[in-house]
């Protein structure tokens, strides 16, 4: 009997020193997100790919790998831009999220009509109302066939403290032969306000107007 209880009293020692060493651990939250662009070049959009980027969002939604999704742009030929993020958690990596990342990444549309970018980025920035605004633009630097181009959000650090009410992937517009390793001509855009325009083009963007 005296050992049953000495049982008892080690086990709860060692339940309360458990207890007491977890609350003492911080709890770590990690969030990851990624920018996804899909959008025609001149031609419309990739129609196949288009809604497969759009199935897979739709069922990370429904299964609860992201629970944030933000349209910051859509294109003139098509497609759009947006940023989703995952749930936290308390693990460095969320397998389901990884794989969901993957399924992104292996979407391969076509080249010749569609510029398809997946990158990731700190967190999704949420969108706030906006006064009269105009758009600005600068070349990302992509190759044809290659998924180099400058991020949105990383280029975005570029304008400072003006603040972006949308982003969008463009293209110039400009006939270019087709060819891996050829400028893509694509741009990352960005809507702001009209009493920043000048302030964005001593910072390196121009204004931009959509080609017709």
């Amino acid at each position: 009997m005296k050992n049953f209880f000495l049982l008892i009293a080690m086990t709860a020692a060692v339940f309360s020193s458990s207890s007491l060493f977890a609350k003492s651990l911080p709890v770590l939250e990690t969030r990851h997100a990624i920018e996804i662009s899909i959008g025609g070049i001149g031609p419309g959009v990739d129609a196949g790919a288009y809604k497969k980027v759009r199935r897979l969002i739709g069922n990370a939604v429904a299964d609860s790998v992201i629970d944030k999704f933000i349209v910051l742009g859509y294109g003139r030929e098509g497609g759009f831009s947006a940023c989703v993020e995952d749930r936290p958690t308390n693990q460095p990596t969320s397998p389901a999220f990884e794989k969901f990342v993957r399924q992104l990444k292996n979407v391969k549309p076509d080249p010749s009509t569609t510029a398809y970018n997946v990158n990731r980025v700190a967190t999704c920035t949420p969108l706030v109302s906006k006064p009269a605004t105009v758009q600005v633009a600068k070349p990302d630097g992509g190759l044809q066939c290659e998924n180099n181009g400058v991020a949105l959000a990383d280029m975005q650090t570029e304008l400072g403290g003006i603040t972006v009410y949308s982003a969008s992937k463009e293209n110039d517009g400009v006939i270019r032969v087709t060819l891996c390793g050829v400028n893509s001509g694509n741009l990352n855009v960005y809507e702001i306000a009209a009493t920043d325009l000048t302030a964005a083009i001593a910072l390196g963007f121009r204004e931009w107007v959509a080609p017709k």
